[in-house]
């Protein structure tokens, strides 16, 4: 149930950013939904689903940005791996750590794609553009812990194996009590 509603999620995104957003003016940038979502399943998803999807969400965006095939499923699941290695070393699920990971993880996309672009393109030069990568860099940084706190309230309220009400706040064992 989880995996089919992520799924569509990513679609409804992947549709969002490539027909609504991208009509948006180039100064006021065009928010990478999708990639949100792929760093989000590196951080709170299983290994398999998580890969499955990651594979997935990267063919589909090969397939709307029509780059080179192939060069975003291995970018995102390089990216899913990564972060599913530190994901158990660190503790890179708490809302503050999620900005900088949100962050570096853009950086190292990006630069990836763009290395292997460049490798593929026979002649032609590719432009890095600085501004625009840092102005995608504050837009994600932005708007990652709304986003984030949406696929939780989707994947708990949406999940079979949680019985509980989804709009409740569960409580933690370290209260105080008088």
């Amino acid at each position: 149930m989880v995996f089919s509603l992520l799924l569509l999620l990513g679609i409804f995104l992947l549709t969002l950013q490539t027909t609504i957003l991208h009509l948006l003016p180039d100064w006021i940038g065009r928010p990478d939904l999708l990639f949100l979502l792929i760093v989000y399943l590196g951080t709170h998803l299983d290994i398999f689903k998580g890969a499955a999807l990651a594979l997935l969400f990267g063919l589909l965006m090969d397939i709307f940005s029509g780059i080179f095939l192939g060069l975003h499923p291995v970018a995102y699941l390089i990216l899913f791996f990564i972060l599913k290695t530190i994901d158990r070393h660190l503790a890179i699920t708490e809302p503050i750590h999620q900005v900088p990971v949100v962050a570096l993880s853009y950086l190292f996309t990006a630069s990836s794609i763009f290395i292997f672009a460049s490798m593929l393109i026979d002649q032609a030069e590719l432009n890095w553009s600085w501004g625009k990568i840092i102005l995608q860099l504050l837009i994600l940084s932005t708007i990652c812990l709304p986003f984030f706190n949406l696929f939780t309230w989707i994947t708990t309220a949406f999940d079979p194996k949680n019985r509980q009400n989804p709009f409740r706040r569960a409580r933690t064992g370290n209260r105080f009590r008088a």
